[in-house]
């Protein structure tokens, strides 16, 4: 299927174009492609994005290598990783070295792989190995966030993962087991899981997704609630730097007050020194006791 202006296929090897002449090397170091992985070339007009670096990624990659973790989350609707970043696949542990070396983050599972399901080409990992290999590299907090989102999009079941880690010896596995207790599906974004569990591993009792009511009246879902003190929780990413959402936010922000709650907004900044953001919750509930 062609799908570029170019009547190029989406990713190609570049050594079967020149064979089949339908372009020379020349053309292909030129500006009408980009080059994808080695041998492996895409029509410049295509948008640069993982999901085509994993895509022709994977025509160079040996027949059992399969996609995982971020990049098979990416692959099934959560952008976790862009063009810059290494295609993540898991490989058997016999598996040689391939040519994709060098724009590949590779396992190597002892244990025979589970196949999931094919995409563009390419086969994903099963959702257990998705979720595990997700996780098993990252700190805590950003592990069970990663699991919140794998489950919250329906990627992985989270107790099928905990009967799947039963038994294993994987490099990762007890902090893959260690998050299982901490998971939250509700959670609605990465940093909202980061800042639950930053503040559950400080002590601090939060319920997610809470409803604050005045009267019987909605008037905000607080991302996190420590509720014996009032205190409603929110991250705000990017977008609530716009004008309208910030007058949105002031107006909840007083209608909380008026409830006799406390509204606490963190971002991002504060979310880079977990002991800042540990600090600012502690602080509100003081302020609210």
């Amino acid at each position: 299927m062609t799908t570029s202006a170019t009547g190029f296929p989406r990713v190609f090897r570049g050594s079967h174009a020149v064979t089949e002449r339908a372009a020379t090397w020349r053309q292909l170091h030129g500006s009408r492609f980009v080059r994808v992985a080695p041998d492996v070339y895409a029509p410049a007009d295509l948008r640069r994005d993982h999901l085509l670096r994993a895509e022709g990624t994977a025509l160079v990659l040996p027949r059992e290598a399969l996609l995982t973790g971020a990049t098979a989350a990416t692959a099934c609707g959560l952008p976790w990783l862009g063009w810059e970043d290494r295609v993540e696949v898991v490989l058997p542990e016999q598996c040689g070295r391939h040519p994709a070396a060098r724009v590949v983050s590779a396992r190597r599972s002892r244990s025979s792989l589970a196949l999931g399901r094919p995409w563009r080409g390419a086969r994903l990992a099963s959702p257990e190995r998705i979720a595990f290999d997700a996780a098993a590299r990252q700190p805590l907090p950003q592990a069970v966030a990663r699991l919140d989102a794998l489950a919250r999009h329906g990627v992985v079941h989270l107790p099928r993962l905990e009967g799947w880690l039963r038994g294993r010896r994987d490099h990762g596995v007890v902090r893959v087991r260690e998050c299982l207790p901490l998971t939250d599906p509700r959670a609605e974004s990465l940093p909202e899981s980061v800042l639950r569990v930053l503040l559950v591993l400080a002590g601090v009792e939060v319920r997610v997704q809470h409803v604050v009511r005045d009267g019987g009246a909605v008037i905000a879902r607080a991302d996190l609630a420590v509720v014996a003190h009032r205190v409603a929780i929110f991250y705000d990413g990017a977008w609530h730097a716009l004008r309208l959402q910030q007058e949105k936010d002031r107006r909840q922000d007083h209608a909380l007050a008026a409830a006799g709650w406390y509204a606490l907004r963190l971002t991002a900044s504060d979310l880079a020194e977990p002991g800042r953001a540990v600090a600012l919750v502690r602080a509100a509930m003081a302020r609210a006791a």
